[in-house]
């Protein structure tokens, strides 16, 4: 049931958080079973208030249900948009038909796209690169982050109580049970990670950059609040280790993760038997099968090939290719990987001819990843094979 929650997190300062759980695909790609949060933020001061982004459009009634709970729409008399993406600006024409005055605060970059969206009327406030702002007696400093994830994306740095509201980046999936990021709890971090890898995976050289120059300017944080699920408020240096981490794709030891296609059982026993191998040699390895009863969700798997020191893929060939559902699978490891250290081991089946193994080889190397094996087999693999794939694998995994 979709519902709203109210908290003051600092003096003058409260979260507005819509817990959705009826998207069941977030931006009409990514299975979200575990739902997800849009973050809105009020701040009250004595010259009046103002908000730092909005809600989803679908949920614009009950935005102005909650703001009116706590206050008089008049009093708004600016909007800060860190990131114009209508899960976080959807909200903002039916705000803006009620506060008349409120002057919209966005990053240069966003001011087109805002009108074009929205046809705003009201006066814009154009943030350029990096600035420091006073808005009713409250300093801020925007800090323009590019790319992560759309151009015009923004931080807003609030000095008097040392809050950094960040947006998309360090959010979430996921409705967590309280308003405070857990970095104890392990599906909240698994669904973090999930966020940073299927929403922001195409842009991680991006996302690094902006948390370096976080660092750069040693501003003192004590919570980073997200539009997207808990504000981190215990150690705000575990969330930017965290999305660190996991930008670069850095690997857990001893992880392997597998993905395959199996039509008629010829690749799920040549899998089954690697995985026998690995397993009997202390291996973690994660498998994830597509065959004519299952089929994953790529979301997870894309999020534990992040953590993964070896990646194995195995297919069948399909009209004398990969097998479709495999191309699908190859084309997101290549927009959400590109360039990432992640080495890979290829398997083909095939009965008469194939040219699976060249169109793998050359996806892969496109993206700029490694393959460090690949191996083709006529409907059974043999026992070399098997012993070879262990070997190399357990070769190059990082123990």
């Amino acid at each position: 049931m979709v519902k709203y929650l109210i908290k003051d997190i600092a003096d003058g300062v409260k979260l507005l958080r819509l817990d959705d759980d009826r998207t069941r695909y977030f931006e009409a790609a990514w299975h979200i079973p575990e739902g997800v949060t849009y973050n809105s933020y009020l701040i009250e001061s004595s010259e009046g208030q103002m908000l730092i982004d909005t809600w989803k459009g679908q949920y614009s009634e009950l935005f102005m249900k909650a703001i009116k709970e706590i206050t008089d729409i008049s009093k708004i008399k600016y909007v800060i948009i860190n990131h114009a993406e209508p899960d976080h600006t959807g909200s903002l024409p039916v705000l803006l038909r009620e506060a008349k005055d409120a002057k919209v605060v966005v990053n240069v970059a966003g001011i087109k796209l805002l009108k074009a969206k929205y046809d705003i009327k009201n006066e814009i406030v154009s943030i350029e690169g990096t600035k420091e702002v006073k808005l009713l007696g409250e300093d801020f400093i925007f800090i323009h982050v590019p790319w992560v994830h759309w151009p015009e994306t923004m931080l807003s740095y609030q000095k008097r109580t040392k809050i950094l509201y960040t947006c998309d980046v360090f959010g979430s999936f996921s409705i967590p049970s309280s308003y405070r990021a857990d970095p104890r709890d392990s599906f909240y971090l698994k669904s973090a990670e999930k966020y940073l890898i299927t929403v922001m995976g195409y842009y991680r050289k991006y996302v690094l950059n902006a948390i370096e120059k976080v660092k750069s300017m040693n501003l003192e944080i004590l919570k980073i609040a997200p539009s997207h699920g808990g504000i981190w408020d215990r150690n705000v240096e575990e969330p930017m280790q965290l999305f660190e981490k996991w930008a670069k794709g850095e690997p857990e030891k001893n992880k392997v993760t597998i993905a395959y296609v199996s039509m008629y059982g010829s690749v799920e026993e040549a899998v089954s038997r690697v995985y026998n191998e690995l397993a009997s040699k202390d291996i973690n390895v994660k498998t994830f099968a597509i065959n004519d009863s299952d089929y994953p969700d790529f979301e997870d798997f894309l999020t534990e090939i992040n953590s993964s020191s070896v990646v194995l893929l195995a297919t069948p060939t399909y009209d004398t290719s990969v097998h479709p559902r495999m191309k699908a699978l190859l084309e997101l490891i290549k927009d959400k990987f590109r360039g990432v250290s992640k080495p890979f081991v290829v398997m083909v089946s095939y009965g008469w001819g194939s040219n699976a193994i060249k169109y793998m080889e050359n996806s892969l190397k496109d993206a700029g990843l490694e393959a460090i094996l690949m191996e083709t087999f006529r409907e059974k693999i043999s026992d070399e094979q098997v012993k070879k794939i262990t070997s190399v694998i357990k070769d190059k995994i990082k123990t």
